[in-house]
């Protein structure tokens, strides 16, 4: 089952990563800014779990074990799934950030990532979907 890292107001974070210390670290960085995560480990994972609760974000490893990040990314689009995705990798690939980089703003971090970084981008995604919501 995916874990919770905090409870906070509004929204929450979905980080789907095969590495279970980069999940553990990613939870505490988010835990310690108030921001809920929950974690999964593989992309069947989080699909067989995150159900119909949509996350304001989603942190997602390009190189997931069983499905990886892109083949997550189409599939979720299929179901008609907006919530936005911050690609994560810890190889500097060109085609990484080729093809995360569909949207304006910057989607993709390179391993190790200052976790600054990670927040303001996270925060964006979480103000966002309040606005949306409220409006």
């Amino acid at each position: 089952m995916g874990t919770y890292s905090t409870i906070n107001r509004e929204g929450w974070v979905a980080v789907v990563d095969d590495d279970a210390s980069i999940r553990q670290a990613l939870a505490r960085v988010l835990a310690v800014s108030d921001i809920r995560a929950r974690t999964f480990g593989s992309a069947e994972q989080y699909l067989a779990q995150a159900g119909s609760d949509e996350p304001s974000c989603l942190i997602l490893d390009v190189h997931l074990t069983g499905r990886n990040g892109f083949e997550l990314r189409d599939e979720l689009e299929a179901r008609g799934s907006t919530a936005p995705i911050i690609f994560i990798s810890a190889l500097d690939e060109k085609a990484v950030v080729r093809l995360s980089g569909r949207a304006e703003r910057p989607r993709y971090l390179q391993k190790p990532f200052d976790s600054r970084a990670l927040l303001v981008l996270v925060r964006q995604y979480i103000e966002s979907e309040a606005v949306s919501r409220a409006g």
